[in-house]
C-alpha cells in the first residue's frame, strides 16, 4: 500500500504511539436507534435491485491524484548515527519506507523504518519472510517466542539478527555473507519497524549504532 493511501492511518498512529496504549474498538457496532419515516415521505422502492436504485455505484470511481506521503521529519524526532546519511525511497520502498538511510563506503548498508496498517500480518510471520531473504528457515514457535526485545516507540519489539544469503525485494540473485537486523512491534491496529541489512562486518560495526536509532525514535508531538 503506497504511503500516501494509508496518510489517514499515519496521525492515529502517532497519536497511539505517543499514549502508553490505546482502548480496543470493536469491528461490528450493533444499531439500536430508530426512527419513524413521515406518511408524506417517498417509500424506498424495496423490490428494485441496488444496481437500479443506486446507478452510481456501478461508475468506475474517478482517477484522484494521492497527495505526497508526509515527511518523516513532520512524524517523528531521531538521532541519524554518525556516517550514516537520510535518502528518498525510491521505486517499490517508496510505497512502504518512512525513513531511509544507508551507511557503508559506498552506502552500501541500508537502515530503514516501516509502518503497515491493521498489524501487517503479524510479527512472526513478517520476521520468517525476512529469514527467508536471508535463505533461512522459518524461526520455530519455540525459537520465535524466545526472541529478545529492544526499545522501539516506547514499547518492547521483538529484535532478530541473523546471517545468510540476501535476495532483496525484486531481485533474483542473492547477494552472500549479508546481515540483517530487525526491531519490530505489532498489535491490532499497526506494526511498525526498524530493519538494517548489508555485508555482515559492515552490520555488525553498525550494531551500536541501530540500537541508537531505535531508542532515539520518538512520535513529534504536535505543537
Amino acid at each position: 500500500m503506497p504511503v500516501a493511501r494509508f496518510i489517514p492511518l499515519l496521525s492515529p498512529v502517532v497519536a497511539c504511539l505517543l499514549m502508553s496504549g490505546c482502548d480496543q474498538v470493536g469491528e461490528r457496532v450493533q444499531i439500536k436507534e430508530t426512527r419513524e419515516i413521515s406518511k408524506h415521505a417517498t417509500r424506498p422502492p424495496v423490490a428494485v435491485a441496488s444496481a437500479d436504485r443506486f446507478p452510481q455505484m456501478d461508475r468506475e470511481a474517478p482517477e484522484v491524484e494521492q497527495p505526497d506521503p508526509p515527511a518523516a521529519e513532520e512524524l517523528f524526532d531521531w538521532i541519524t548515527p554518525a556516517g550514516w546519511t537520510v535518502v528518498q525511497p525510491t521505486g517499490a520502498a517508496r510505497g512502504i519506507r518512512l525513513l531511509d538511510m544507508r551507511f557503508g563506503p559506498n552506502q552500501e548498508g541500508q537502515c530503514f523504518l516501516s509502518f503497515l496498517p491493521g498489524g501487517g500480518g503479524g510479527v512472526e510471520a513478517n520476521v520468517n519472510r525476512w529469514r527467508t531473504q536471508m535463505g533461512q528457515a522459518p524461526y520455530t514457535a519455540e525459537e520465535f517466542a524466545a526472541l529478545p526485545k529492544k526499545p522501539l516507540f516506547g514499547r518492547d519489539a521483538s529484535y532478530v539478527a541473523f546471517d545468510g544469503d540476501f535476495t532483496d525485494v525484486g531481485k533474483s540473485e542473492a547477494v552472500k555473507d549479508y546481515r540483517m537486523l530487525g526491531a519490530v512491534h505489532a498489535d491490532e491496529k499497526f506494526m511498525i519497524f526498524v530493519k538494517m541489512v548489508g555485508p555482515k562486518a559492515l552490520v555488525v560495526e553498525n550494531e551500536a549504532a541501530f540500537d541508537e536509532f531505535c531508542r532515539s525514535l520518538q512520535p513529534k508531538v504536535q505543537r
